[in-house]
């Protein structure tokens, strides 16, 4: 599964974490790996192994200065690109530092992120330049957070469209409007496989005419990170996608993009407020939630008798309690799945074919064939009962079915 990730671009930090020239270097860790990340004299973002490849110390305790970062124990420092600059520490004839490198990795400022390729260099990938990434900073709010769980179990949770008529009643940004337009909490799933990976949608009975209308909500997976929620109604409404990132096994980074489809600001401090994410009040140094276990993730069961279903404030900390409330890593066995569960059978089958055409020597899932990024978009909307489904959201019918070359 690993070896298959890193075949593609990963989401490593926000590019606030390393806004300043000769700032603090950032550890960060992904896929079970520790890496340091900074922004060098020139504005170069480098993103090197954690250890300094002399005695192993971590350059994330590091000098950033004058073109590189400095080991803070015997000195040598290394540039953005790996290359070794100085080594003090040797006689001044030595060709030593012209011999050595340390692995960096390349990296794609977009966004206001930080996106890197672990994988192959003969093996990179073309850059997935999502709409959301494009668009002026001031449109898109980014709100991180860690989660004490595998990322499957967070993935599962945003492409999941049942459990949101529960766990999210009352704290939803729509949920008053979701319930006006249906109070269906059963719907009947369908998907298909596209070349990103695969779409689905939950069809409910609407309020106002069954007879005759539908409610379609499509969510998309482009695998193996991206999951777009289908919020949008209209062009006055945000765009809403979640990034589910490894930081190993046990543990998660997500990554929730807010992004508006008029032009109006989404700044990252009131959204980070409303979701209760805030770096240092709601969240320690290395983004994660203070609300945990020990805890019991804050729940309020007073508030749950005034309205809020889970007694848990802000709706990705709701997904992130009952997610890290099934252990670091789900004993799937013990699962008895139903009908609303089309969805997680369908990533879960689609994310074993993928490690299995990567462990053949292939390109996996979503590697393999050209796809428009920035047409990707999930949508809810009403339609006329017998429209197939496949006429919302993601390029509305242009784009239905899969080449199959998969």
């Amino acid at each position: 599964m690993g070896t298959m990730m890193r075949r593609f671009w990963i989401p490593a930090l926000l590019a606030e974490e390393v806004a300043e020239r000769d700032g603090t270097p950032i550890r960060v860790r992904l896929l079970g790996e520790n890496f340091v990340a900074f922004r060098d004299t020139d504005g170069k973002v480098g993103f090197l192994d954690e250890k300094c490849p002399h005695r192993l110390a971590s350059l994330a305790l590091g000098r950033n200065e004058e073109g590189g970062l400095r080991c803070i124990y015997h000195g040598w420092k290394f540039g953005a690109d790996g290359s070794c600059l100085e080594m003090p520490t040797e006689p001044a004839d030595s060709t030593y530092k012209d011999r050595l490198r340390t692995r960096s990795f390349p990296i794609k400022e977009i966004g206001d992120m930080i996106w890197v390729y672990l994988g192959p260099p003969e093996q990179q990938p073309a850059f997935p330049e999502y709409d959301w990434l494009t668009m002026p900073s001031e449109q898109r709010a980014i709100v991180k957070q860690g989660q004490r769980s595998n990322y499957l179990q967070g993935l599962e949770g945003s492409i999941d469209s049942a459990h949101s008529w529960f766990l999210h009643r009352g704290s939803a940004p729509d949920w008053e409007k979701r319930m006006k337009i249906s109070a269906d909490t059963s719907p009947r799933l369908d998907a298909e496989d596209t070349d990103y990976g695969f779409r689905y949608a939950a069809m409910r009975r609407p309020n106002d005419d069954p007879e005759h209308q539908m409610y379609v909500r499509v969510t998309l997976w482009a695998l193996p990170f991206v999951a777009f929620i289908p919020r949008p109604m209209d062009k006055r409404e945000v765009l809403h996608v979640a990034i589910h990132v490894p930081i190993d096994d046990h543990h998660t980074m997500f990554y929730g993009i807010f992004a508006s489809q008029d032009g109006s600001p989404q700044p990252h401090a009131i959204w980070r407020e409303k979701l209760h994410a805030r770096p240092g009040i709601e969240l320690d140094r290395n983004w994660i939630r203070f609300a945990g276990p020990e805890n019991h993730w804050n729940q309020d069961r007073e508030s749950m008798k005034t309205g809020n279903f889970s007694g848990i404030d802000g709706f990705p900390n709701e997904d992130m309690a009952v997610q890290e409330s099934m252990g670091h890593v789900v004993d799937r066995e013990q699962e008895h799945l139903g009908t609303s569960d089309v969805a997680i059978i369908r990533m879960r089958r689609r994310m074993l074919e993928s490690v299995e055409r990567s462990m053949r020597g292939e390109d996996p899932i979503g590697l393999h064939v050209p796809i428009p990024w920035e047409k990707l978009r999930s949508e809810q909307r009403i339609i006329p009962i017998d429209q197939p489904w496949q006429s919302v959201g993601a390029f509305a019918g242009e784009y239905p079915q899969p080449s199959l070359s998969s």
